[in-house]
């Protein structure tokens, strides 16, 4: 994990201890986090699948259906999250996995 993507995630990701004790989400704000948190979640599950790929050899149909699927759920969320007006968050987590 890099010193950025760590940031972003201290800056931006809501830690356990703000999450309701009800298991509920019921403002804008803790929905908004925990969709941020799910992104980074698959954004990272991605990185993962990508780097130990990198590691074997060829291209598999299940590595292309894996990768395929959780790009479309990363698309999902941006979408989501652009609804709870956090789509430049997304955005920024994105390129930080780049990196």
């Amino acid at each position: 994990m890099t010193r950025d993507f760590s940031q972003f995630a201290n800056d931006n990701i809501a830690s356990l201890t703000t999450f309701p004790t009800q298991s509920q989400l019921v403002t804008t704000e803790q929905i908004r986090r925990f969709e941020l948190l799910r992104l980074a979640f698959f954004v990272l599950k991605l990185r993962r699948l990508e780097q130990t790929h990198g590691e074997s050899e060829g291209i598999t149909k299940e590595y292309t259906l894996r990768c395929s699927l959780l790009r479309h759920t990363i698309f999902q969320q941006v979408i989501t999250l652009t609804r709870l007006d956090a789509r430049e968050q997304a955005i920024q987590l994105i390129n930080t996995y780049r990196r």
